[in-house]
């Protein structure tokens, strides 16, 4: 099963980062403010959040935490333009998993996507021993 990434920013500013995410095998979904994400992560749960730091209609902050409180087991991951320490030592502190500033390295994006993805399996079945794939047979 690909994993399942929601990318909420402004169109404008998401066409760098969805190539990159689609070429590592995720299923992508877009949301282009604060209120559609909230619609979509109250309809469907994701693996994975890339969350702009500049994010129309409230923010990154308010989503991040709204994530951490519904008990859904997904990662946030905060894109910004200028990505300072203190940005990134706030970002962690809220409780996402990391900061990516832009320009995008492509290598980085994937394999940062695919360690929050996979830490978040961990949490989600390691308590219970299980892996996503114990139940498959190659």
């Amino acid at each position: 099963m690909r994993p399942r990434v929601l990318v909420v920013m402004p169109a404008q500013r998401r066409f760098g980062l969805l190539p990159i995410l689609e070429q590592s095998g995720m299923e992508v979904y877009v949301a282009g403010n604060f209120r559609d994400a909230q619609q979509k992560l109250d309809d469907q749960s994701y693996d994975l959040l890339f969350v702009d730091a500049e994010l129309p209609g409230g923010s990154w902050q308010q989503l991040v935490e709204a994530v951490c409180t519904s008990g859904k087991n997904c990662a946030v991951i905060v894109c910004s333009r200028c990505g300072d320490e203190r940005l990134w030592a706030e970002v962690l502190q809220c409780g996402a998993y990391d900061l990516i500033p832009e320009p995008y390295d492509e290598q980085e994006v994937a394999r940062i996507a695919q360690c929050a993805i996979d830490s978040q399996y961990l949490r989600r079945f390691g308590r219970s021993g299980a892996h996503p794939a114990a139940g498959l047979k190659a």
